[in-house]
């Protein structure tokens, strides 16, 4: 009779406690590493003239004075006449980047308007960021080599003023009416084929329905000298504009307001108040 088999018992080989805790780590990390990903805000490109009061590691990227980035790069541009800063934005900052957004240095300045970015003199500078209006999706932005006179996005109208001469309108100088001021001169361009100039004038959406189609838009700065059969008469404006230059408008003697007007309309320039009312 042949020998009964024998079963080989042979004991089942466990995993070892030790290894639980390395990989209960694992899996933790890899959670972490997903999760920071999908929160994981853009990455944006801008380019500037130059570096001045950006700081990789340390400048900001702001909107309405809420931090919503960090420059984490500084390089020099493919032409070597710019700057490209490269930083990470929050996640929640991404439907900000539209066509039209603008970005800045805000730093300490001076000028003609008095001192801005006072509050960078002990904080350090910081890019500005004003979203667009246009299609999202952009990454890629030429920064301003100096702040906007109005940022993108803001609500307004938006005239053409044409004069003869340069006279001393220049970006920022104020617009007012009736002495009040309603607006800001953004920009004066000589347009070289016609020889005028060409000054960009934003009205305060408050305001706008001020202007209309029977308007006159007159240079404010400076004293006006007229002589009728009362005497003569002496009119200047107001202190701003005496020192800085500026704009008013308002409607010529006896005559009506008209339509309104929309984005990108011309109106004459026209170099003091009485010659408004010698072209009704």
């Amino acid at each position: 009779m042949a020998e009964a088999s024998k079963a080989k018992v042979s004991e089942r080989k466990r995993i070892s406690p030790v290894w639980i805790v390395p990989a209960v780590a694992l899996l933790l990390g890899m959670w972490i590493l997903i999760e920071a990903y999908r929160n994981q805000g853009p990455e944006v490109e801008i380019s500037f003239p130059t570096a001045s009061g950006i700081e990789p590691g340390k400048t900001k990227v702001k909107v309405l004075d809420v931090e919503v980035g960090l420059v984490e790069r500084v390089t020099i541009g493919d032409d070597l006449k710019s700057v490209v800063v490269k930083a990470q934005l929050d996640k929640e900052a991404e439907p900000l980047l539209r066509e039209g957004t603008q970005f800045w240095v805000v730093t300490a300045r001076f000028g003609a308007q008095g001192i801005s970015g006072f509050s960078t003199i002990l904080s350090g500078g910081y890019i500005q960021l004003a979203p667009g209006m246009g299609d999202e999706g952009r990454r890629v932005f030429v920064g301003l080599p100096e702040p906007p006179v109005t940022p993108a996005g803001t609500p307004g109208l938006k005239v053409e003023l044409v004069g003869d001469k340069a006279g001393s309108l220049s970006g920022g100088d104020p617009v007012l009416h009736k002495g009040y001021p309603v607006g800001r001169v953004e920009s004066a361009k000589l347009d070289v084929a016609t020889e005028e100039m060409r000054y960009s004038v934003f009205i305060e959406a408050e305001y706008e329905e001020l202007v209309t189609g029977s308007t006159r838009f007159w240079n404010s700065s400076g004293f006006t000298f007229s002589a009728t059969a009362d005497g003569i008469q002496l009119e200047a404006g107001s202190l701003v504009t005496l020192l800085t230059g500026g704009v008013s408008f308002g409607q010529p003697i006896g005559v009506r307001a008209g339509e309104p007007v929309k984005d990108g309309v011309s109106f004459k320039l026209f170099p003091d108040y009485p010659s408004v009312n010698r072209e009704p």
